[in-house]
């Protein structure tokens, strides 16, 4: 882990944050604090106008309630938050809609699941929010009709299920909805381990399932799942795959502090990566892992570990080496978390430079929800850091949030 010396640079004092990779309860307890404060309003001052307890309120900030649907409603309306409290409240107030129904029939089920996973995937998946519900309604019916298949035609199809429901529980995490998402991953494993799909299942728990814990605030079990998955891959045969469940459990040593097991993944993951064949056919849920997703990652995991001048090179790396046409979602991400390595080291008019280059880079393109909160996490230390050269940035990006939210 080379690069320029970071680590010895003055640490600056940094403002009030919340981490968008709190759970959507944190996110929305930090939002509603700020939107609170920015009224000039006291706990005790805004619980009457809504009509419950400060004790409450202050309990739903610390993420230690949810409020209900009508409470949000109402501190939406008090606070003139304009929707969204509302839209950050939906991943814990609304379930997953399960009315729409499909029908297909034997001969169209592949052809269909497989024409609408390859829409949202060409979306950049979780940008394509919209067939979160559709995913669900094909990956039912053709579940309903598998067993009329002969054992050839099930385990194609069964890989098809598979898929969708990883897709659906991919978006409902990128939405806050790790509950529903823990839910579409056990019913993307079942369909895979029926249809004898073992990359599949390398997928769904590693890339998948592992990433979600790290990210959700368990490490340990992100650990515990790579590791589990890394059997799967190795099974598989398929490097590449190998490489991106390495830097899955990458991850999580870092979430956890543990720098020497991050550092070995990591190079494993690099070893596994330089011996793969670049002949050799990869499904396309693949695609997003390549020596630059893995620089990425390895920006992450040193921005984790508290390297942030080391994080900056990794992701600089990352952003020179990627396809800028493809994975907008993580290529924002990975610009986000740049900003958030330079904004620790005191760093601010780089940072609000990189939060510029995201935002033009995202140009009218969708914003995912795990976006929009790290956006919203950049704009509430930009805006307290009382930097006048970062003012026109941190003014943009206050519009930028607000046309997105």
């Amino acid at each position: 882990m080379t690069g320029r010396g970071g680590n010895n640079r003055p640490m600056a004092p940094m403002p009030y944050r919340f981490d968008p990779r709190d759970t959507a309860e944190a996110v929305f307890g930090a939002e509603l604090r700020v939107r609170r404060e920015q009224s000039g309003l006291s706990l005790r001052q805004l619980a009457p106008l809504v009509l419950v307890s400060h004790d409450l309120l202050a309990r739903i900030e610390r993420a230690q309630r949810r409020p209900r649907r009508d409470l949000v409603d109402r501190l939406d309306d008090v606070l003139d938050a304009n929707g969204v409290l509302r839209r950050l409240a939906a991943p814990f107030t609304d379930g997953l809609l399960l009315a729409q129904v499909v029908v297909l029939d034997p001969d169209t089920a592949a052809p269909a699941l497989r024409a609408l996973i390859a829409r949202v995937r060409a979306a950049d998946h979780t940008m394509a929010a919209a067939h979160l519900e559709d995913l669900g309604a094909h990956a039912r019916a053709a579940q309903q009709i598998a067993s009329r298949l002969d054992f050839a035609r099930q385990r194609v199809l069964g890989r098809l299920i598979a898929e969708a429901h990883q897709l659906s529980g991919w978006m409902l995490f990128d939405r806050g909805s790790v509950g529903l998402a823990e839910k579409a991953f056990a019913a993307s494993r079942l369909a895979a381990e029926k249809a004898g799909a073992l990359d599949l299942l390398a997928f769904i728990g590693g890339p998948n399932a592992a990433f979600v814990s790290t990210w959700s605030g368990e490490p340990e079990r992100g650990a515990e799942r790579a590791y589990g998955a890394l059997s799967w891959a190795r099974r598989s045969g398929n490097r590449r795959l190998s490489a991106f469940v390495l830097t899955m459990s990458a991850r999580a040593h870092a979430r956890l502090g543990e720098s020497g097991l991050c550092t070995q993944m990591l190079t494993e993951a690099e070893s596994e990566l330089s011996r793969h064949r670049p002949d050799q056919p990869d499904p396309a849920w693949l695609e997003v892992f390549d020596a630059a997703a893995l620089a990425g990652h390895r920006g992450s995991c040193l921005l984790d570990l508290g390297h942030h001048g080391h994080a900056i090179d990794a992701l600089q790396e990352h952003a020179s080496a990627s396809d800028a046409e493809r994975f907008i979602r993580n290529r924002t991400i990975w610009l986000l978390e740049q900003a958030d390595a330079q904004l620790r080291l005191g760093e601010h008019e780089a940072a609000a430079h990189t939060v510029d280059d995201a935002m033009t880079r995202l140009g009218r393109g969708a914003v995912s929800p795990r976006v929009r909160r790290m956006f919203r996490a950049i704009e509430l230390v930009l805006r307290a850091c009382g930097d006048p050269a970062v003012s026109p940035v941190a003014d943009r990006l206050r519009e930028f949030n607000a046309v997105n939210a």
